[in-house]
């Protein structure tokens, strides 16, 4: 390939700035960074309306208030949808100093942008809680914070159409929605394919008599999604808006595999992302063969309704799911089980036999319905969590040793994959999520791994004789 040709010129502009927002989602090191100063800025402004304040480490103490301090309160969300959005619209123009300074701003436009999130959250905990709350409303107040910053990284921002306005939104709505699974298992693959056909979705150029029926379709399916709490399934929906995805790449083979890749589902098992991944090289091997590069434009401005109604639908992602979604009833511990109860919906167990320094969690069902991978589970609490080698289904993170159960359809499971899997179904209940840990000092992952199944056998004959 001549790296001097047009088309080379065209590609890399979008495959760089893909490459860069790939890498701070990935970076979860810049949050402790972020939040040595977020933390701060968080007190300083409670003790400002007289309010005491304290920062416990994993948690912050707002008054009466005892409000757990994640690693999305850090602000790296923020940070990396600003910084994402702000290099797409400079793309063609980065190396000037407007863009420049546009970059160095981001950074305390999302610790406030952060703040002002942390705030709502502690306000809405403090009046509301726990009548409604959710992942998805915590995705939404961190997004509408981020919309007024937009404006500061948007050049000749007044000068803008609708077309424009409604890509920038479209792609700040997407980041939203990606960056939350990145470190959940298959969430790097769900990324990359997330992101290629991002680069490739455009608004049309014409208004074709086809988009009013896929409308109808999309919007149906919206309500599906949100109806049976299938979340994992609005990534690629909103991939999918007729007004954008590029009808090239999908009515191809290869689109199709690679827009499957966005499941999480599916992104989970090896070999699914080796097939998605070979044929992403192969349609970048064609891309270098081809003669040019194909990317959809528009033409004419989106007329008022329609901008009106996409920015509403845009948002289903958020709001949908909780105003509509089926409500599941919460599963108790068993009878014959010591519980302490922590939560609405979790306990702390134990049952005869088990080893003092092994601790065991009860998770029943929230408003989410399914329930999240150890893994992201953790992720949330900002703990981050890797795989023991040669040992299935044990994690090492924050000098633990931990392992997840799911009682599912009254069978017992012992992995994420086989959870799934039977809970395909979109009307599926969620089942109980157990969770083990215990320190790594005191015993082998072996050890661990051995006597959590052995104590889960016997909490699932309890459960069993039960019900």
């Amino acid at each position: 390939m001549d790296f001097r040709t047009d088309k080379f010129r065209q590609i890399m502009p979008t495959l760089f700035i893909l490459g860069i927002i790939f890498l701070l989602l990935h970076l979860a090191s810049i949050t402790d960074v972020l939040s040595i100063i977020s933390k701060p800025m968080v007190v300083f402004v409670v003790k400002l309306v007289g309010i005491n304040a304290v920062d416990q480490g994993n948690f912050l103490l707002l008054g009466k208030l005892m409000l757990p301090w994640t690693e999305d309160c850090s602000g790296i969300n923020s940070l990396v949808m600003l910084l994402g959005i702000s290099l797409w619209v400079n793309r063609q123009n980065i190396i000037s100093w407007p863009s420049l300074l546009r970059l160095m701003l981001c950074m305390p436009a999302a610790l406030l942008a952060n703040l002002l999130r942390v705030l709502t959250f502690a306000f809405y905990r403090y009046t509301l809680y726990p009548s409604w709350e959710s992942q998805e409303l915590h995705y939404f107040i961190g997004f509408m914070w981020l919309l007024p910053f937009l404006v500061l990284f948007v050049p000749d921002f007044r000068h803008k159409n609708r077309n424009e306005w409604l890509e920038i939104f479209y792609m700040a709505v997407l980041l939203a929605m990606i960056a939350p699974t990145v470190f959940s298992p298959g969430g790097s693959l769900v990324t990359i394919c997330s992101l290629f056909y991002l680069a490739h979705n455009r608004m049309e150029a014409a208004d074709l008599p086809q988009k009013k029926i896929l409308y109808v379709f999309w919007v149906i399916s919206a309500f599906l999604i949100a109806w049976s709490r299938m979340e994992s399934l609005w990534i690629p929906w909103l991939l999918l808006c007729p007004r954008f995805v590029a009808s090239q790449i999908l009515l191809s083979w290869k689109g199709i595999i690679i827009l499957l890749g966005t499941i999480s589902l599916l992104a989970l098992h090896t070999t699914w992302q080796i097939i998605v991944m070979v044929t992403i090289l192969i349609y970048g091997y064609g891309i270098i063969k081809s003669e040019r590069v194909n990317y959809n434009s528009f033409s004419t401005t989106v007329k008022i309704p329609e901008f009106l109604a996409l920015i509403i639908l845009l948002l289903s992602p958020f709001l949908l799911q909780d105003l509509i979604g089926i409500r599941y009833k919460i599963e108790r511990p068993p009878p014959g089980v010591m519980k302490q109860q922590l939560s609405f919906n979790s306990y702390k167990i134990r049952v005869a036999g088990q080893p003092s320094d092994i601790s065991m969690y009860w998770y029943g069902a929230f408003n989410e319905g399914r329930h999240h991978s150890l893994p992201a589970c953790m992720r949330f609490k900002g703990i981050i969590l890797k795989e023991v080698e040669n040992i299935d289904n044990i994690y090492f993170g924050n000098q633990k040793w931990m392992q997840e159960f799911f009682i599912h359809d009254k069978i017992l499971k012992s992995s994420y994959s086989e959870y799934l899997l039977s809970s395909f179904s979109p009307f599926a209940k969620p089942g109980v999520h157990i969770i083990f840990e215990a320190p790594s000092k005191t015993m082998s992952p072996a050890y661990f791994a051995q006597e959590s199944k052995r104590i889960a056998a016997h909490l699932y004959k309890i459960y069993v004789e039960a019900h």
